[in-house]
């Protein structure tokens, strides 16, 4: 599953690269997940080199990714950047006008957990100076603290603002929810980056031009936690009151939560609560027996989900250290699950069945989600969507409502720029009836604004208006 740690470390960043070729060819910085600290790229590489990297990449995902599980289904290809980089007149290509490319080409593969896992070696590192404020992303279109739309920046129309960084992170089902949701949690840091942490900045708003002085502080936008004294707590899990309404916060699942959920469901049943808000904003994954401990409690009908083996050249494109993982889990579920799978026409299948608790939660479920909400979150999600009566309230999903490319992690490396690239093997499917592999689209939409909690204070208003 996909890590709290590395999503949320977004203070980082990497140069991109503005495609305006009939304007200018401005080298910008990309925020990046993994690599600590201000990389600024010096280097250089051949646009040949950089054509066969994404070419490899192609192959890969073409035929050894599981978003391409399943043979009749048309296939998930690369081959629109690809076009893209054969375009560029230019002989060479700079790391970031390559990066970003490579940035586009894993968000079309439409998998949340496809991601640069090692980048190029840092070099030169640039002043930091941050945005003073925090702009907002919504419906396409950028608006700063007062809720005025923003027009352009430095020069650069908001319009194309936004096709770039909506392209930085991928989301199952090639959305743009979890690009969305990091830029606006750190748009003070991704707005210097982008820019190139310049001293100041030009920002049109209308008919109205202004020069703001760029900072050098910056607070990192985070969840606030509840001030609240928590009844039940498990790490960052709590289950509290707001407003009178009990909330169960679930920020991740942990292999130890079993036992939190039990004391605050048996709470939940002594005093007779009809109405509970289960909160999964922010929450990445983890533990996927944990996740299923959640939803015992929850529905009242049985539930499954199985991990699929495809029928693909995986191994073909692993390093090294990527094919010994994919030997540790092909042991894991082929021994220590042998009685389990069965051969199927996509591939080798392992599914797992649950019952639901005998004394689950029969009330009313409010569901928050948003744009960090990602793999054995949505798996949860995606069953609380079969076999409940949920509402939900907040922003789509990064993790897809069918399922997610997931049960192992190796890595592949481009041959000649030398990213190393997480590369899930197998595929969860979580609805073998749906198509849809996007994120759960809330049935109440909640934009992000600069209210701290605009969400859950929706939920409860909803809440005491059908009281």
């Amino acid at each position: 599953m996909v890590s709290t740690s590395v999503i949320k470390n977004f203070r980082f960043f990497k140069k991109i690269f503005d495609f305006r070729y009939n304007y200018m060819k401005q080298v910008v910085l990309l925020v990046c997940f993994l690599v600590p600290g201000v990389e600024f790229y010096a280097q250089k590489i051949a646009k040949n080199s950089a054509y066969e990297d994404l070419v490899f990449l192609n192959h890969a995902v073409t035929f050894g990714h599981p978003v391409n599980y399943n043979p009749e289904k048309k296939k998930v290809t690369l081959d629109q950047v690809i076009a893209k980089l054969q375009n560029i007149e230019s002989d060479s290509l700079d790391f970031a006008e390559f990066r970003l490319l490579l940035n586009e080409a894993i968000f079309n593969v439409g998998c949340v957990h496809t991601r640069i896992s090692k980048g190029i070696e840092r070099a030169t590192a640039l002043e930091t100076l941050y945005f003073p404020s925090r702009i907002i992303l919504q419906s396409g279109k950028l608006f700063d603290t007062l809720n005025v739309e923003i027009t352009s920046i430095n020069g650069i129309s908001s319009e194309q603002i936004v096709r770039d960084v909506e392209h930085f992170y991928a989301s199952d089902g090639i959305t743009n929810a979890l690009s969305a949701e990091v830029f606006n949690k750190n748009s003070y840091s991704l707005i210097s980056g982008y820019f190139n942490f310049p001293r100041e900045y030009i920002v049109k708003t209308g008919n109205q031009t202004s020069v703001i002085q760029a900072t050098q502080t910056f607070t990192e936008t985070r969840e606030s936690r509840p001030k609240e004294n928590p009844i039940f707590q498990n790490k960052n899990n709590l289950f509290y009151f707001k407003e009178g309404i009990p909330v169960l916060k679930v920020s991740s699942f942990d292999k130890t939560d079993g036992s939190f959920f039990r004391k605050s469901f048996k709470y939940i049943q002594e005093n007779n609560l009809q109405t509970i808000i289960i909160d999964l904003r922010g929450n990445l994954g983890g533990n996927r027996k944990s996740a299923v401990s959640l939803t015992k409690h929850l529905v009242s009908n049985p539930f499954t989900y199985s991990i699929l083996q495809p029928g693909l050249y995986t191994k073909k494109y692993l390093n090294g250290k990527g094919k010994f993982y994919l030997l540790l889990s092909k042991l894991k579920y082929n021994v220590g699950n042998i009685f389990k799978g069965k051969r199927t026409r996509l591939g080798k299948e392992f599914v797992y069945r649950f019952k639901p608790n005998q004394e689950g939660y029969k009330g009313k479920l409010y569901i928050l989600t948003d744009g960090y909400t990602a793999s054995a979150a949505t798996m949860v999600t995606s069953w609380l969507k079969q076999h409940t009566k949920a509402t939900f309230i907040g922003q789509q999903s990064a993790g897809g409502y069918n399922g997610n490319n997931g049960g192992s992690f190796p890595t592949i490396t481009l041959p000649n720029s030398k990213y190393e690239i997480t590369f899930p093997v197998y595929r969860i499917v979580l609805d073998k009836n749906s198509d849809h592999n996007a994120g759960i689209i809330p049935d109440i939409i909640t934009e992000s604004t600069n209210h701290p909690d605009n969400v859950l204070t929706t939920a409860l208003h909803v809440i005491k208006s059908k009281k």
